[in-house]
């Protein structure tokens, strides 16, 4: 809550009734102001207010902080200096998830700055327990999720209000974004014009390139970051970050969002810097990373079936839907090479290695993913895992791994 530096009192917003309309006003050392006509009205300093009478955000900024300190800076001044208003209808808050570093400092710095942020400090709980803590403690009508190391870009605040308040009935909008590689930039658009979604079959559709993009959608759909949520709407349908989820967790968290909406609409605005960092949490080596996944396909396979139990899907929908999960299944399997299987810092010799991903392509789920889906609804480099998993070739997957990291540095050399 701002505070009157003259008269070190706090301000206090509050609603009321005058005639047929609501007005906002101000509580100042004990004088309620605001009113119409300029008029002040002198009330004891132990009056007490309703619960829900302060004046409510339009969008609340979730910021999950862990061992950022590095980037941090960069994150919050996009935010701050994206401002037009005084006070705009926004609040940010950063959930410090136990950072070991700078970034607690760097965090509460800003929120003795800026009235409108505010950080919660936590024991170290993950990303998904991190965003949770933020949907828990928003005011926002709507919810807007910012890796901490990536940054928004020039005008993004007054472009996703601006949206919010055009799209009242919507219960996500999508938006485009910019991709960083070192100092490259490059364009992360997901379809070429912007477009509505209605009803169920049309957003089923859209559900399934959460899962699995290509054909879909021009890159990934399955972050936060480049999609507001309405926060009403994700209270009544239950939908949350599942905390006991490692890894996937935000691709879930989609897969039921988009699930549960109603109307989806796309807006073409490029708001936010995502930063492809190396070494970031995301690209270290996860020697669990299949019992990681395991977890997530079992969960998916428990929504799938209490979803088709529920809800009216054709025969055709379910089927597109379980070819999704079946490519999203091959597709991690694929990134278990470089983070698990083949990563540098996995130290077991390369026979073990191989034998290891042949044990993996006999089990559940991957057994069944590479045995059944189709090809023709696979990108062509995973045609080629799928064709050497069927053979459980883990030779030839481990030189295609060799292939692949020569090209991508390659690209980035270049």
């Amino acid at each position: 809550m701002a505070k009157n530096k003259e008269q070190g009192k706090a301000l206090v917003p509050i609603q009321i009734d005058a005639g047929n309309s609501v007005k906002i006003v101000q509580v100042d050392g004990g004088l309620i102001t605001g009113l119409p006509g300029g008029e002040t009205i002198s009330v004891p300093d132990n009056t007490k207010f309703p619960e829900g009478a302060a004046e409510k955000e339009m969008l609340s900024i979730i910021i999950p902080v862990y061992n950022v300190e590095k980037y941090l800076e960069q994150c919050l001044k996009s935010i701050v200096s994206n401002r037009t208003e005084k006070k705009p209808p926004i609040e940010v808050l950063i959930i410090n998830d136990g950072s070991g570093d700078r970034s607690g400092e760097i965090a509460d710095s800003y929120a003795e700055r800026y009235s409108f942020i505010r950080v919660i400090h936590q024991p170290n709980k993950g990303v998904a327990a991190a965003r949770n803590v933020g949907m828990e403690s928003a005011r926002g009508e709507w919810l807007y999720f910012v890796d901490s190391d990536d940054y928004l870009t020039k005008g993004a605040v007054d472009i996703l209000l601006r949206r919010c308040a055009k799209s009242v009935d919507s219960d996500i909008i999508l938006f485009d974004a910019w991709k960083n590689i070192g100092r490259k930039k490059s364009a992360w658009e997901h379809f070429e014009k912007e477009t509505v979604w209605h009803g169920k079959r049309q957003i089923r559709a859209l559900q399934n390139g959460v899962l699995y993009f290509p054909g879909m959608t021009k890159v990934p759909l399955a972050a936060p970051w480049d999609k507001v949520y309405k926060r009403e709407f994700l209270q009544k349908a239950g939908i949350h970050f599942q905390t006991e989820l490692k890894v996937l967790d935000d691709m879930v968290f989609n897969v039921e969002a988009f699930g549960a909406a109603d109307k989806i609409s796309y807006d073409k605005n490029k708001i936010y810097h995502y930063r492809m960092v190396p070494d970031s949490i995301t690209n270290s080596y996860k020697p669990d990373r299949v019992e990681q996944d395991r977890k997530v396909w079992k969960f998916l396979e428990a929504y799938r079936e209490k979803t088709f139990r529920q809800d009216k899907w054709e025969q055709e929908e379910k089927e597109r839907f379980l070819q999704a999960c079946y490519c999203r299944i091959i597709k991690s399997f694929s990134i278990c090479c470089r983070l698990c299987f083949f990563n540098p810092q996995n130290k077991d010799k390369l026979t073990n290695k191989l034998q290891y991903v042949k044990e993996v392509l006999k089990t559940a789920p991957y057994e069944e993913a590479f045995h059944h889906v189709k090809l023709k609804n696979a990108e062509w480099k995973l045609k080629i895992v799928i064709l050497m998993g069927r053979r459980r070739w883990s030779t030839g997957i481990y030189f295609l791994h060799i292939a692949e990291n020569i090209l991508r540095y390659v690209n980035r050399s270049g």
